[in-house]
């Protein structure tokens, strides 16, 4: 059974409000519901499923909403452990340095996520599932 179904995307356009008008507009005209839309996560009800949005600020970001998205909670813990241990700040839109101001580290991909935070790359199927390991290595 789905309890939820995660999306990330980069928002198309220049114009965040009107991308985010036509978007509730589409979730509505599937029979959706939308529940909140944020400017870093929406939540939409459909079908009695939660869809789970992540809004991606550009291309540098992408492998960390990704990763964000596809989780576990624990693997997104984890993400946010290393990257204090390494002095860095981390959420779903990216990471950034602790400098004034705050720097944006490029990572593309998860592959790049994982080489900045130090740890071993796992694909989403894979994570969590390892009981002798933590999510979060």
């Amino acid at each position: 059974m789905v309890h939820d179904i995660d999306f990330a995307v980069i928002p198309k356009g220049d114009d965040f409000g009107e991308w985010r008008q036509e978007v509730k507009e589409r979730v509505e005209k599937i029979g959706g519901r939308v529940i909140i839309f944020g400017e870093q996560i929406s939540d939409f009800a459909y079908k009695g499923a939660q869809v789970n949005l992540f809004l991606c600020p550009g291309p540098e970001s992408w492998g960390v909403t990704l990763m964000w998205a596809t989780g576990p909670k624990g693997h997104t813990i984890g993400m946010t452990i290393k990257a204090r241990d390494k002095g860095l700040l981390i959420n779903s839109r990216g990471i950034w340095t602790r400098e004034e101001p705050p720097r944006l580290v490029p990572a593309r991909t998860e592959q790049e996520v994982a080489k900045v935070l130090g740890w071993k790359y796992k694909p989403p199927e894979t994570r969590g599932i390892d009981t002798k390991e933590p999510a979060y290595y």
